[in-house]
């Protein structure tokens, strides 16, 4: 099967498009996994950050992202075989070989049944390969009123809705800042936000990028990061600033200069600042009686910060409702060899939205 395999960390000097495409042997389920067809994949700043090496996960000492790995985390695709189709057929060709079940695995009580051909997304190490064999756990129905080319970009606004609803506690009373947009954690962010009554505020990096939001997000103030953009921010408002700041670009010293007093700073990732960590006098955020909260949504999971599962059942039902849509960028990406393409994008600044890229057939794909 094709997939996106990486020997070693991409150096600096070499751009995403050098990545190709590479087989690998198709992967063998366990008891108790669920083979799938990818269909879709789509790619996020994590993905640029684990390719160069760059990323916490590649630390290493503490990490678990090394090379050789396979890059990806998003997708989604078709099922192809589960435990109990597998043990089914393996009864039906020898009668008399006993009918075993699956293991018992965690969490796998919260995980809806599948069968082959369900309609399947999620997020996964090793995402970008034709096949993946992952527990039950790993996946979710794809809502009947979206398409796979939709789902994979609506995978990662998880994110998204647990640093607005569950860290941020954000209400109608609330006047919020998103930044980072038109990224696609920001636009879902803005729009999960706008769904829980707040008054939403954008930041985009240039007036062009602000522009294009203005187009896809009617009723949002959407203001340009160039120049006096904290005084902008505290005129809109009247003087009073913002209540919650979800940072995805890594601006906390400016956003506090704009943030009402004991408001709350979620910071989702920096991906504005180039590698460069920015210092933030603790002063600052005494006297601002501020709420700074660190946010890494697979830890914070891992670690009881919040329930996963049911962060996953707030999402989709926002989803299914209608209040969070996906936006997709135009471009057009078709197989794994336009993946690197699609992370140059990204990292050029050039989306609007989420890449997202073709990469197999349906249930009838050979295997």
């Amino acid at each position: 099967m094709e997939t996106i395999r990486l020997a070693s960390f991409l150096p600096p000097s070499a751009p995403f498009t050098s990545l190709q495409p590479t087989t690998i042997p198709l992967p063998t389920p366990k008891d108790h996994e669920i083979l799938i067809r990818v269909t879709h994949v789509s790619i996020q700043q994590v993905d640029l950050l684990y390719a160069r090496g760059q990323h916490q996960n590649n630390n290493p000492r503490k990490g678990h992202i090394h090379p050789p790995f396979t890059l990806g985390l998003d997708f989604s695709g078709i099922v192809i075989s589960t435990p109990s189709s597998r043990s089914s057929s393996t009864t039906t060709s020898n009668p008399k070989s006993p009918q075993t079940k699956p293991p018992i695995i965690s969490n796998l009580h919260h995980s809806p049944s599948f069968s082959p051909g369900d309609r399947i997304f999620g997020s996964h190490p090793s995402a970008f390969s034709t096949f993946l064999s992952l527990p039950p756990a790993a996946l979710h129905h794809i809502p009947h009123t979206i398409s796979p080319r939709v789902a994979a970009a609506l995978v990662s606004g998880v994110v998204s809705y647990t640093a607005a609803r569950v860290l941020s506690q954000i209400t109608a009373t609330h006047t919020v800042l998103v930044t980072g947009v038109p990224g696609n954690l920001a636009l879902i962010a803005a729009q999960i936000a706008s769904s829980l009554g707040a008054k939403v505020i954008c930041l985009a990096r240039s007036e062009e990028r602000a522009e294009a939001v203005r187009d896809i997000s009617p009723g949002v103030t959407v203001l340009s990061g160039e120049g006096d953009w904290v005084g902008r921010i505290k005129a809109v408002t009247g003087g009073r600033g913002v209540d919650v700041i979800l940072d995805h670009v890594g601006v906390v010293r400016e956003g506090l200069g704009c943030l009402a007093f004991g408001g709350t700073v979620v910071l989702v990732g920096f991906a504005g600042r180039a590698g460069e960590m920015e210092e933030v006098g603790m002063n600052r955020i005494l006297l601002n009686g501020a709420r700074v909260v660190g946010y890494r949504f697979g830890e914070g999971g891992r670690r009881g910060m919040f329930d996963v599962q049911e962060c996953w059942r707030g999402y989709l039902g926002m989803v299914e409702r209608g209040e969070v849509r996906a936006i997709v960028d135009g471009r057009r990406y078709v197989g794994f060899k336009d993946v690197g393409r699609a992370m140059e994008d990204l990292d050029k600044g050039r989306l609007v939205g989420k890449a997202v890229v073709e990469v197999g057939g349906g249930v009838d794909a050979k295997l």
